[in-house]
């Protein structure tokens, strides 16, 4: 499969892993409508944020960490056992197994995820799956690897996402 295109713009917030194998992929809504304000936030030294991708609401897809190295946007999550400890403050964390995409939404459940966003997120967790052999079923949002800590993406259809992947 053929990676979707992406359009390198590369965040400063990340760090190279000792061993990292890529077991899930994490979805998340950036809580804001629009593009500048969340990839400005993810490429900014002073957030101490990050994700691999970022997608816009008209499919624009920005590709911000390496997938071989650590992005910063899990915070303290578990997934079916996996957790890896974060060492600069000991919170177990998703970080070191998984790769981060952002979503444009405002996150308020009400905002629509555009058919332009989820085809090329569909497109690129395809690929990302196939590239690193991570089962569907490791396909998840932040709220379900930090539940009653994060609740994004809100109002993303993940069943219908996940007959996308099928």
């Amino acid at each position: 499969m053929i990676k979707p295109k992406t359009i390198w713009h590369p965040s400063p917030n990340f760090r190279e892993p000792i061993e990292r194998h890529i077991s899930c992929i994490v979805l998340h809504a950036t809580a804001t409508p629009g593009l500048q304000s969340p990839l400005d936030w993810l490429t900014s030294s002073e957030s101490k944020a990050s994700a691999h991708y970022l997608i816009g609401t008209n499919g624009d897809a920005y590709h911000l960490v390496l997938d071989g190295n650590i992005a910063w946007h899990a915070g303290n999550s578990r997934w079916k056992g996996m957790e890896h400890v974060n060492p600069v403050n000991n919170v177990p964390t998703m970080n070191n197994c998984s790769i981060g995409i952002e979503l444009v939404n405002a996150n308020d459940g009400k905002m629509i995820y555009p058919d332009a966003q989820v085809k090329v997120c569909a497109d690129l967790v395809k690929y990302l799956c196939e590239t690193y052999n991570v089962s569907l079923d490791n396909v998840v949002t932040h709220a379900d690897i930090a539940p009653g800590r994060k609740n994004d993406p809100l109002g993303f259809d993940m069943e219908g996402f996940r007959k996308l992947l099928a």
